[in-house]
């Protein structure tokens, strides 16, 4: 495990490789008295490095436009935002140990981690520490159930996910399924939720399923072998079609291979797979790939919270509007919203009945419908298609 200030190496190099916008305030404000300082810190452990980095490098964009947006206008009554975002390859175990470094940094709050598994291991260090643990990349049904009164999803379950992509099948007329899962705490919530969607669509389980490592890509000897035997499991159930609960260097992987051996059926992948961040790795080879997503979309300018976000996204020099950065710039307004309705100076329980409070919070034609016993905020899910150039087309 890499001591605290060698991952912060890594993150610095991992974010200016990337553009990614950086605290720089953050060793000064250290260095000062809060009441001088009147800054609300923000963590994130997320992926900036690594073959999942494109998930965390993009959210922590979008939170960052909200963060830089509100300091902009003046703060929250005056007070600056700061976000600290820790770099963890999309590996739990460093995720664990960024967010001791964070809560020792005395955030006010977590914000914006990725993945299942990270999220396991640290909401009981928040839960703890009694700080709240925001917008979490991960539809895990298992986190919805009986949820943490310190955990405030964004973003719909995997059920709602798995369940677009199983009545898809079920109109087309793919009954010969075949899955492959991610071995993780990620893999196993997108199984469990596919499962059900498939019973509940009058589908037959799956004919194959083959498993492959977290960050498993082609680039690796080892993970290659991994990628190939996938492939080679998949094929043999002969499937109609494929749904890959992976992120997207697996899934972009595993298709390409697939490809490569005959396989001229259909692709399904959930919003793990980010559609922006697998068509440029498919290139010819993405055309037909539907994947779910969680948020409007990001060329959909007629709503005034994309077209906010796509004039600050060219402002700050950054790429093209996708999915991820806009829903980072989602929770990071809804973040800063529940910071305004919160008294001045209150505790991070008064912050979370104001989080709570966001339900009917038109976020600019986006409107929050917040769901109690999931503590979850946005329920609706649409499928994008990409075209052989890798771009969406719906």
């Amino acid at each position: 495990m890499p001591p605290p200030s060698e991952r912060r190496r890594d993150w610095l190099k991992a974010a200016l490789a990337a553009g990614a916008a950086l605290p720089w305030q953050t060793a000064r404000a250290q260095s000062e008295p809060a009441s001088a300082r009147e800054t609300i810190r923000l963590g994130q452990s997320v992926p900036l490095s690594g073959p999942a980095q494109h998930l965390g490098i993009e959210y922590q964009r979008g939170l960052q436009l909200a963060v830089q947006a509100a300091n902009a206008a003046g703060g929250v009554r005056g007070q600056r935002l700061e976000l600290i975002s820790y770099d963890d390859r999309y590996e739990p175990e460093v995720a664990l140990a960024n967010t001791q470094d964070l809560l020792g940094d005395k955030v006010f709050a977590l914000v914006g981690y990725v993945g299942t598994e990270s999220v396991n291991r640290c909401l009981p260090l928040a839960e703890k520490a009694g700080v709240p643990l925001l917008a979490p990349l991960t539809g895990a049904e298992s986190l919805r159930r009986n949820p943490s009164r310190w955990l405030w999803h964004l973003r719909p379950g995997l059920s709602a996910e798995t369940t677009l992509i199983a009545r898809s099948l079920r109109t087309i007329g793919f009954s010969r399924v075949a899955v492959l899962q991610q071995d993780d705490a990620d893999g196993q919530a997108g199984m469990e939720a596919l499962q059900h969607a498939l019973a509940a669509a009058d589908l037959p389980p799956a004919v194959a399923l083959a498993r492959v490592a977290r960050n498993s890509t082609n680039q690796v000897e080892w993970k290659s072998r991994d990628i190939q035997a996938a492939a080679r499991t998949l094929m043999s159930g002969q499937p109609m079609a494929v749904v890959f609960l992976a992120a997207y260097a697996s899934t972009a992987a595993v298709m390409l291979a697939l490809r490569d051996a005959g396989f001229a059926g259909g692709c399904f992948a959930t919003s793990l797979s980010s559609a922006a961040a697998i068509g440029p790795l498919l290139g010819a080879k993405a055309g037909g790939l539907s994947v779910t997503q969680v948020m409007p979309s990001p060329f959909d300018s007629s709503r005034p919270v994309v077209a906010t976000y796509q004039r600050l996204l060219q402002v700050s020099g950054g790429p093209a509007p996708e999915y991820v950065s806009l829903e980072g710039w989602v929770a990071g307004n809804a973040v800063v919203e529940g910071l305004r309705r919160m008294p001045r100076g209150g505790s991070r329980a008064a912050f979370m009945q104001a989080m709570e409070s966001l339900a009917g919070w038109d976020a600019g034609g986006l409107v929050l419908r917040w769901d109690a016993q999931r503590r979850q905020a946005i329920s609706d899910v649409a499928m994008t298609v990409l075209d052989r150039e890798g771009r969406p087309i719906r």
